[in-house]
């Protein structure tokens, strides 16, 4: 039997938390200031980023170094919300941090792909060097996807990347990342089973829409700028989804070219991302975003006693913190505030 969780108790603490993220009025000040320093500064004095950012010694941080101090709230947040979880759902609520570790390992990937020095950005990960899952002396000095497949080997992800070390040195990356997300799923799903019904129930409804804009964006990015056939590009699409089942997700798959692609999405109650302009693919990764935003937005307001607050509340976090960089690399390009929400998810 799936032990009992106080969702009082955890619901309580959401609504605290919620209630402390950054407002619109915060965002646009964060907007009008002109510099990686004074963001860290503002954050420092005005939000629960403070916890990492101290106040002094902000003259010299880089946006880099920002993003790490945002994102040890995620770590915090996995902290603070195990204590109200035991047993299984304990197990679950744990599969964040393989989530967020995964992020690092993308990141590690694509520097690899851009040959950037991996050994530069060792102090400013994050997750993969919290739990020591993973050894990251070894997987910084990757030359390349297969080695740092390779490197991985003693880790949880290595048995679902191991049949990507065929010498595709092309795609290697494309298929890196969608393998990753799928693990992540494939893991979760694992733990989802030892939950209650009405808590299965609660967390499709939470990740159905999530699922479906991944499976989406992986379809729509290989069949566009990869040509992947689509039986392989079907076998990395992810099962569980919200409105696709496994039948649109096929037809999508075995589309016969972009345009029809795009006609098949044009039907799904996901159109809205086929805008048929030259900003489509800039903008459709923010699109499918701030609608899953939204999506959770509306689920908290139902204050529902299951496990979907403390789903949404980790989500909305992580969308702030995309957009808090998101707002640093605008500030940084001199980009105007009323040219903001074409690249934010949260609008302002």
């Amino acid at each position: 039997m799936p032990a009992v969780v106080n969702y009082e108790a955890i619901n309580t603490k959401v609504h605290s938390i919620l209630g402390r993220r950054l407002k619109g009025d915060d965002y646009k000040k964060l907007l009008s200031l002109t510099s990686v320093n004074e963001i860290a500064l503002y954050l420092s004095k005005n939000s629960d980023y403070g916890r990492y950012i101290a106040s002094d010694n902000l003259n010299d941080i880089h946006r880099d170094e920002l993003e790490k101090k945002l994102k040890m709230m995620l770590i915090y947040y996995i902290d603070k919300f195990d204590n109200y979880f035991s047993g299984e759902y304990r197990d679950f609520f744990m599969t964040f941090y393989s989530k967020y570790e995964i992020y690092d390992l993308k990141r590690l990937a694509r520097l690899i792909h851009i040959e950037g020095e991996l050994q530069s950005l060792r102090e400013y990960l994050v997750f993969v060097d919290y739990y020591k899952n993973i050894n990251v002396d070894n997987i910084i000095k990757a030359k390349s996807i297969v080695e740092l497949i390779e490197f991985l080997n003693n880790s949880v992800y290595y048995p679902y990347l191991k049949n990507l070390l065929d010498g595709n040195k092309e795609e290697n990356l494309f298929r890196f990342e969608m393998v990753l997300d799928k693990t992540y799923f494939l893991i979760l799903f694992k733990k989802i089973k030892k939950l209650s019904g009405i808590d299965k129930k609660a967390f499709f409804e939470v990740f159905g829409p999530i699922i479906d804009m991944i499976n989406l964006q992986w379809i729509y990015r290989g069949k566009k700028f990869y040509n992947m056939y689509p039986d392989e590009l079907f076998n990395y699409t992810i099962d569980g989804g919200g409105k696709l089942n496994y039948k649109s997700i096929k037809e999508l798959c075995y589309s016969k070219s972009v345009e029809e692609l795009e006609d098949r999405i044009k039907l799904t109650p996901y159109s809205f991302l086929i805008k048929g302009d030259d900003m489509q693919d800039i903008y459709m990764e923010r699109r499918m975003n701030r609608y899953i935003y939204y999506k959770l937005i509306n689920t908290i307001r139902k204050n529902k006693r299951d496990i979907s607050n403390v789903l949404v509340l980790m989500q909305i976090i992580e969308f702030e913190i995309r957009d808090i960089v998101s707002i640093t690399e605008m500030v940084r390009y001199g980009i105007e505030l009323s040219q903001s929400n074409n690249f934010l998810i949260k609008a302002v």
